[in-house]
């Protein structure tokens, strides 16, 4: 994997810790000459953080951001809710 592609993914990774009312651990993030894929599952958190979060408008603004990072082709996402 290029060095590029390897910071890229860290970036991305940072942006999906960001969002505290999303869970993402089952999410992953692989980037391929600059074109970041996005595949898994991704449900909302337990407890106060989670409560009413809409998960595809959180997910909307988790693409936004990451298309705007630097070096940045695409964004594919394959993931699933729930």
């Amino acid at each position: 994997m290029p060095l590029e592609d390897k910071r890229m993914r860290r970036l991305v990774e940072r942006e999906l810790t960001k969002r505290a009312s999303l869970d993402t651990t089952f999410l992953t993030v692989a980037c391929i000459n600059q074109v970041v894929y996005l595949g898994g599952r991704v449900k909302r958190m337990r407890g106060p953080a989670g409560r009413g979060a809409d998960i595809e408008r959180e997910m909307e603004k988790i693409i936004e951001a990451i298309e705007s990072l630097p070096g940045v082709k695409d964004v594919v996402c394959d993931y699933k809710v729930g």
